[in-house]
């Protein structure tokens, strides 16, 4: 972590740099201009050889950044030339783990780190056949995380997994510091190295000993809730709130895509003699349209929308879609919470309502959703916290509360 010092001209020249990239940016995303695209071309020529010379290093060799996206090159320059100037100071034994984690990473390639990951899957196969298959049947059932098939030479979702760790250690970094409690840093820090060596064992410490989204800590109550639940299923995630805060709410809305789902909710929700409970068979999104149903053989809940397909379904933004307005909103629509948080930022940042966010479906969400959430509503405070398994880290949410 430790790099030389930037003095404070050069720093507000980077800044300075950085900042007309971005205008620069915005400006393309409407219109693509040549000019404008090689003003973000040298921009980030200069401002890599500043963190370059500072750090000692190539970026290349430290997080890829030639592969990165504009958009996340700046961010993850603007992120680094923060480290360089203030840099995170480990206070404890999990800072240090995880900063290890990151020394991790940044000291090997992207080809070095999916290369321990083939070894410990082969290393899981000698001692436990059980386990290896259940690994390799999970991408089978649930390609959202890519594929695998070592038997055909198919390493897909591990090649993402070292992607994503290289490129973005950064954003992890920024997520590691954002949020409020050493359980989400202990949370954050199981899951990469899950995805980094197949660690199985902390995924296990870190696992949540509370109904999925239904922390007291964090969330105590429910009195006078609006609560949304998005990707409601046949309503488990309704009776679990229910029985976990009494029914002191104000009303919900559950939104469910699949038409058998659909049905099950709405006598699921009749049999639990629940007031208020509004259905709504409709998917939801950044605008207002139609997709089609895509099913999952496997598992209904993983069903998904898509461009086409048998059954259409309507599909709607919050923004547009809630008269009442709302105070708690979950999601977990396989892999479609990006898009429907944009439908609904004018709430977020309006009504600031309490979120449960799932950011496991897929290797990005995890980062992504919270930066996401971040420019929405800097004072949300927030929480990581994981309820699935140790084989492979899923089920982990992020939930934001305001102070």
């Amino acid at each position: 972590m430790s790099a030389n010092a930037i003095d404070k001209q050069t720093e507000q020249a980077v800044y300075e740099i950085l900042g007309t990239m971005g205008e620069a940016l915005e400006h393309l995303r409407l219109t693509e201009q040549e000019e404008l695209r090689q003003l973000v071309i040298d921009g980030r020529q200069q401002v890599t050889g500043v963190l370059e010379n500072a750090l000692g290093f190539s970026l290349d060799k430290k997080i890829s950044a030639s592969k990165l996206p504009d958009e996340d090159w700046l961010r993850t320059a603007y992120f680094i030339l923060g480290e360089i100037t203030d840099p995170f100071q480990p206070r404890n034994f999990a800072d240090r783990e995880f900063l290890a984690v990151l020394d991790y990473i940044w000291s090997h390639s992207e080809r070095e780190l999916l290369q321990t990951m083939k070894s410990k899957l082969m290393q899981i196969k000698r001692l436990s056949k059980e386990t290896y298959q259940g690994f390799v049947n999970y991408f089978a059932r649930f390609p959202l995380w890519g594929t695998l098939n070592p038997d055909r030479g198919d390493y897909n979702t591990l090649e993402l997994r070292a992607a994503v760790l290289k490129q973005h250690s950064y954003d992890f970094l920024w997520l590691y510091c954002r949020v409020e409690d050493y359980l989400s840093r202990r949370t954050l820090c199981a899951i990469l190295k899950n995805w980094a060596v197949l660690d199985m064992k902390d995924l296990q410490m870190v696992k949540s000993i509370f109904p999925d989204y239904w922390e007291p800590d964090i969330f105590p109550d429910n009195e006078g809730d609006i609560f949304v639940d998005v990707g409601a299923y046949t309503g488990d995630s309704i009776a679990q709130y229910a029985a976990a805060y009494g029914t002191g709410y104000r009303k919900i809305y559950a939104y469910e895509i699949s038409p058998d789902s659909y049905d099950t909710l709405c006598k699921n929700v009749k049999a639990l003699n629940l007031h208020d409970v509004i259905p709504r068979h409709k998917g939801v999104g950044t605008v207002r349209g139609r997709m089609y149903l895509n099913s999952n053989n496997s598992d209904a809940s993983a069903n998904q929308l898509g461009q086409h397909g048998d059954t259409c379904v309507e599909v709607v933004p919050l923004d547009e879609d809630l008269e009442d307005g709302l105070t708690f909103l979950k999601m977990d629509i396989e892999g479609a919470e990006q898009s429907a948080l944009l439908g609904c930022e004018r709430l977020i940042r309006s009504q600031h309502p309490k979120l449960a966010i799932c950011t496991y479906h897929g290797y990005e969400d995890i980062w992504k959703i919270p930066i996401m959430i971040d420019r929405m509503n800097p004072d949300y405070q927030f929480y990581l916290r994981h309820y699935g398994g140790n084989m492979i880290p899923t089920e982990f949410v992020l939930l934001c509360k305001m102070p």
